[in-house]
């Protein structure tokens, strides 16, 4: 009977000890197996957040992109008003209401005159002068006396000059006509 209170003491004493160790195994188990959740929750959280923000920096980017173009027409309207207010800054003839008696009346129509002359006149002139050193570059390329690479290197650095301002001449004249004529 003494042992069997000695073993029921010892045994119950064990498997309360033994059921102690394992429910502390498990709740250990538990413990680490949410930690490793949590772990993997932030980790999750952080690509998530990574993600949000290449999004905004993408956002962003478009956002920017959008207002550097609105900008950029905004300059572009802007120059093209300034363009427009341009033709009213000078007058169109000097000499209206001026009485042609005076010596300054009639300087004032020959200015007029030669405003006039003066656009299309340079226009011609630069027409003409373009294809007179078309044709003279053919006959000096084909010059013996003259060493190859400096004529065409001198022909092609007029040739780009005169074009140059033949093209900003006629550009100019007929862009500036257009613009003066279309209604308002």
């Amino acid at each position: 009977m003494w042992l069997e209170i000695i073993s029921s003491l010892f045994g119950g004493g064990l498997t309360g000890l033994l059921g102690s160790v394992i429910s502390n195994i498990f709740n250990y188990k538990s413990k680490k197996l949410d930690a490793e959740m949590q772990v993997q929750k932030y980790a999750q959280d952080i690509l998530l957040k990574k993600a949000d923000a290449e999004i905004m920096a993408q956002e962003w980017a478009a956002r920017t992109k959008m207002a550097e173009t609105e900008a950029k027409g905004r300059e572009a309207e802007a120059d093209a008003k300034a363009f427009e207010a341009s033709f009213g800054q000078e007058p169109s003839r000097y000499s209206e209401d001026v009485k042609p008696t005076s010596a300054q009346g009639w300087l004032l129509i020959l200015m007029d005159m030669f405003r006039a002359i003066v656009r299309p006149g340079l226009t011609v002139y630069l027409c003409v002068l373009t294809t007179m050193l078309y044709l003279d570059a053919h006959k000096l390329l084909k010059q013996t006396d003259f060493p190859q690479q400096d004529a065409t290197a001198l022909v092609t650095r007029i040739i780009g000059m005169i074009l140059y301002l033949t093209t900003t001449c006629v550009l100019w004249w007929f862009g500036t006509r257009q613009k003066a004529d279309a209604p308002k």
